[in-house]
């Protein structure tokens, strides 16, 4: 259910077990997904787990413009399009040309654990000449985390464009003890490449 504990099913469970290496290598196999002549080219990417927080900061070389890119990351309802993780984006409310209240609905599998990460974020858009930057924050009383921030930068860079991404997430509710923090980071390390590459394509779109 969007509330409660979101445990796969057998079959699904099976099916999940029986795709090779991606229980284990999720973060290696991430390297595989895109199907595009030219990928997102990661220059550094790290993963922190403190306490009950985990934390992720990379940096991308990406094959397009930074104004599509930043177009591709600030349309807001096409996140879906960009990592199928996400399956729902709704702007809730718009004050200002750069603020917006974001509703997500995010399905997040790790080994046979799976959960809707449902989250009400508001963000803020900060467009530059050439790129910019997007900052959101979680609000905790609407969402199934008790702490949520991430930051966006894109500028050109070496003929191409940079992109920044970090994060620091605290989850508000179980998991399973055997999903450690190495089977995290992994997974944590899959979502943001794939993003990037999701943003990489999207943006060839509007060429």
């Amino acid at each position: 259910s969007a509330t409660g504990l979101g445990i796969s099913s057998s079959a699904e469970r099976t099916r999940a077990l029986n795709k090779p290496r991606l229980n284990l290598l999720m973060g290696a196999a991430s390297a595989l997904l895109s199907t595009q002549a030219t990928a997102a080219d990661v220059q550094s990417l790290q993963v922190e787990h403190v306490g009950s927080r985990h934390t992720v900061a990379m940096t991308v070389q990406l094959d397009s413009s930074p104004s599509d890119a930043y177009a591709v990351l600030t349309q807001f309802d096409q996140l879906p399009a960009i990592n199928p993780a996400v399956q729902r984006a709704t702007i809730r409310h718009q004050p200002s040309p750069h603020k917006a209240v974001l509703e997500t609905d995010v399905r997040v599998c790790v080994l046979w654990f799976c959960k809707l990460l449902e989250q009400v974020q508001d963000m803020e858009l900060a467009p530059a000449a050439n790129g910019g930057s997007v900052s959101a924050r979680v609000r905790p009383d609407e969402s199934n985390l008790r702490y949520g921030l991430a930051n966006w930068r894109i500028w050109p860079c070496e003929q191409r464009t940079c992109l920044s991404f970090t994060a620091e997430i605290e989850p508000d509710f179980w998991v399973p003890p055997v999903i450690g923090p190495w089977v995290i980071r992994r997974k944590l390390e899959q979502e943001a490449v794939q993003t990037s590459e999701g943003i990489e394509r999207l943006a060839a779109e509007l060429r």
